[in-house]
């Protein structure tokens, strides 16, 4: 059996694909200008960040509960449900009008730049 033989610089025989060794290391930039844009513009537009919540601890329920008969009289006397998960709640991100600004117009960038390589097949 003979090795299969390896022209350098020359095409590929026929019915046999060649893709560049250098495209399929690198990530697909256009892909993460999208994703880096994306969150840019929604951070601007919205002024929203999400933020990890720990669950809380279970009480003792010695504590005083509030006068008036709402949830937070119930959770009291109830006390918290076993097994409670953390979660991720959204707050406010605090931009001001000059940060929203910056975020958009680089956002805006990361996106069009982002068009303009999908065009071009990059």
């Amino acid at each position: 059996m003979s090795a299969p033989s390896v022209r350098i610089g020359l095409p590929a025989p026929p019915g046999r694909p060649t893709t560049p060794p250098s495209r399929e290391a690198l990530p697909d930039v256009s892909l993460v200008l999208i994703l880096f844009g994306t969150a840019l513009v929604s951070l601007a537009l919205f002024n929203k960040v999400p933020r990890y919540v720990a669950p809380s601890r279970p009480t003792t329920g010695r504590g005083a509960a509030p006068a008036r008969g709402g949830t937070a009289t119930r959770r009291a006397a109830t006390g918290p449900r076993a097994g409670v998960r953390p979660r991720v709640r959204l707050v406010s991100a605090r931009l001001t009008e000059q940060g929203r600004a910056l975020c958009t117009a680089v956002g805006g960038s990361a996106l069009i730049v982002a068009f303009f390589l999908t065009l071009s097949g990059l």
